[in-house]
Parts: structure tokens; C-alpha cells; sequence
């Protein structure tokens, strides 16, 4: 099902706050082949250095794949994103894995 959002004005990120964004980059283990028409997601648990108590988020990244194709071992991928949870530096990443649909 297709939602459709209008959006009226852009934000930006506010750049002055420490650890507005991160960047974070998966690398697969394995090879694996995709099928064409589908889309490829990342996703990882990632927990900060909050004392006490770490806060933990959940990420999911997606890359659409028109064509079918191979990803090789060790190759890495990039994504950046809005740290809406305010975790604090620094994070470790847990339970990465990477779904797609097989050839």
C-alpha cells in the first residue's frame, strides 16, 4: 500500500549539536546474489555510552536494486542518519544483519 506525504517546509539538521548525525558502515561477511526489482535493507541495534542506564535504537537503511546483482564479501556500505534518540558518543552496533530477496 502507497502512502503519500506532502511535505511544506525542509529542516535542516542543527549542525551545532554534538553528535547531531552519525555515519555508519555495514560490512557483510558473505557474498549473496539479489534479485532485480527489490529492494536491499540494513538494519542494526546500536547502543550508546549514556551512564547508568544506554539508550539503544534501531536503524534500517534501504537500497533499491533495479537489477539483479551480486554483492561481494567485505563490501562496505555507507548511510548517514539523524540522531533522534540523542545517543551519546560513543556507539557500538549490534545484531547487523542484511535482508534481501534472493535471485
Amino acid at each position: 500500500m502507497a502512502i503519500n506525504v506532502s511535505v511544506t517546509n525542509a529542516e535542516p539538521f542543527d549542525k551545532s549539536v554534538n553528535d547531531a548525525f552519525y555515519d555508519i558502515t555495514f560490512k557483510n561477511t558473505n557474498s549473496f546474489d539479489y534479485a532485480g526489482s527489490s529492494n536491499i535493507y540494513y538494519v542494526a541495534l546500536l547502543t550508546d555510552s549514556t551512564p547508568g542506564t544506554a539508550l539503544t535504537q534501531e536503524v534500517t537503511f534501504l537500497i533499491f536494486e533495479a537489477t539483479q546483482g551480486t554483492i561481494a564479501a567485505d563490501t562496505e556500505q555507507n548511510f548517514t542518519f539523524e540522531n533522534t534518540e540523542k545517543l551519546i558518543a560513543p556507539v557500538t552496533a549490534s545484531n547487523g544483519r542484511i535482508l534481501y530477496v534472493a535471485q
